[in-house]
């Protein structure tokens, strides 16, 4: 038995390891841009409404769990209201 073999299989070892290593953040803010005019170009009028924890939409940005942040996004996504993004 190696010295990291307690309890530790080699997977869940590299998956540590690389986890501990990469740069995370565990909160994020998630943002739906609405294109009023339907023409998707870069000089089109874009409305930004940002979403809250419980996903509905909020004035000012929040920080939410990350992990939430991406299950509302999914959900948004498949509305079809616009551009979904997770900051």
């Amino acid at each position: 038995m190696g010295r990291y073999s307690q309890g530790l299989t080699r997977v869940s070892l590299a998956s540590f390891v690389m986890a501990s290593f990469s740069p995370r953040c565990e909160i994020r803010q998630l943002a739906v841009f609405v294109y009023p005019g339907g023409i998707k170009a870069p000089d089109a009028e874009r409305i930004t409404v940002f979403y809250g924890r419980r996903g509905r939409p909020v004035k000012k940005p929040r920080f939410i769990p990350a992990e939430l942040a991406h299950k509302l996004a999914r959900k948004l996504q498949a509305k079809r209201l616009g551009t979904v993004a997770v900051l």
